[in-house]
């Protein structure tokens, strides 16, 4: 692969990871009524999800998720129904730290809780299934994949943790941790799970 094939793909990447969905709604829900860390730990259970996605697109089985329609609605059906579980989770706290600043969160459920939420993200699959395919040459080696895996993965840590420094940082703190933060947050959750819910649905009729 040339410069120009690793700055194309970059190029897109960027933009898809930057572009709002539930990967980041989750990351500012655990960082903010979390702690950092445990926003830290979802931001790479979300890369986790990529680096899984990265692996079944080397070998071929994104293709044959996507060309499958049962398949890729029972992904939308699991997703919409954690984001709804998401949802109804936030919309019940009260707002604030959900755990005492003084203790040690455990990490592993942020972690599984991203990269669930990556693993049944539709948008990851269709981007590697219909726009990462095209970008990658047939001529690729062994080498120019494990580079492109390597380079995704870093750049969605990267954004997520960095997205999960600034929503736990003091300076965000007043608006993020409140009751109002939570609503919205749980809202967003219910809007993006409904609509992938629905998706889902449909695709088995």
């Amino acid at each position: 692969m040339t410069f120009g094939h690793y700055a194309s793909l970059m190029a897109v990447w960027a933009v898809g990871v930057a572009s709002p969905g539930p990967d980041a709604v989750l990351v500012l829900r655990q960082s903010a009524h979390g702690s950092r860390r445990a926003g830290v730990a979802a931001a790479l259970g979300i890369a986790s999800g990529i680096a899984v996605w990265v692996t079944l697109a080397m070998i071929g089985l994104e293709a044959a998720l996507a060309s499958n329609p049962a398949l890729v609605g029972g992904l939308q059906v699991a997703g919409g129904l954690l984001l709804g579980y998401l949802g109804v989770a936030a919309l019940r706290s009260p707002g604030g730290l959900e755990t005492s600043p003084s203790a040690a969160p455990a990490l592993g459920r942020p972690f599984m809780l991203g990269l669930a939420t990556n693993i049944t993200n539709p948008k990851a699959l269709v981007f590697f299934a219909a726009v990462f395919a095209t970008l990658i040459p047939h001529t690729a080696t062994v080498g120019d994949w494990a580079t492109v895996a390597v380079l995704l993965v870093l750049a969605e840590a990267a954004w997520f943790s960095a997205l999960a420094i600034f929503a736990s940082s003091r300076a965000t703190q007043k608006w993020f941790r409140t009751r109002w933060f939570a609503v919205v947050t749980g809202l967003a959750f219910l809007g993006l799970g409904g609509a992938v819910l629905f998706a889902g649905v449909r695709a088995f009729g």
